[in-house]
């Protein structure tokens, strides 16, 4: 099963405040993936992690519900656009840094000195991963944004806009899973 997330927005390469800035990522995908678990096939997922009692994982006093996961035996493969409106070769940032970040912000929190003291602790957050290890391929393609112009002025030599398509696989077939890999 395939769908398509989407971020209009900074991904900073070494962010001094980079829990902060990865919630701020989280923060823009979040509503996009809480959508996502309410439609048809999708929604499957979440009915079978909350009978499992497995659906929100608390980090720091803070919940997450991440959607692929390995206790449904998930796993994601991604292919990432990335455009951005830098000129012909002069790049501003390099992209493996770049997608150290966006891989960051798209899984949950694995300890508490990962999570943003901002972060609103009443709301769950939902990510796409529950870690970075159920990624089994990637690939990434770069392109320029040619509408700089239409953008807020503040940020757009910096602003990206960022189209993650996701197929869910499986590691192995069961019950609990084939409503969302057929």
């Amino acid at each position: 099963m395939k769908f398509k997330l989407v971020y209009v927005g900074e991904v900073k390469i070494n962010p001094k405040k980079r829990s902060q800035h990865l919630q701020d990522i989280r923060n823009v995908l979040s509503p996009q993936l809480k959508r996502l678990s309410e439609i048809s096939p999708y929604n499957v997922i979440k009915e079978k992690l909350q009978k499992k009692g497995k659906a929100i994982k608390t980090v720091g006093g803070v919940k997450f519900f991440p959607l692929i996961t390995p206790d449904l035996d998930l796993l994601a493969e991604l292919d990432i656009q990335i455009l951005h409106p830098e000129l012909l070769e002069t790049p501003k940032a390099d992209i493996d840094n770049r997608m150290k970040t966006l891989l960051d912000a798209l899984k949950r929190p694995q300890s508490q000195h990962e999570i943003s003291e901002n972060i609103d602790k009443d709301e769950v957050v939902y990510t796409l991963l529950d870690d970075d290890h159920l990624v089994t391929k990637m690939t990434i393609n770069t392109s320029h944004l040619l509408y700089k112009e239409e953008m807020p002025k503040k940020n757009r030599d910096y602003e990206l806009l960022i189209i993650i398509t996701v197929n869910i696989k499986a590691s192995k077939g069961t019950p609990d899973n084939l409503a969302v890999i057929v």
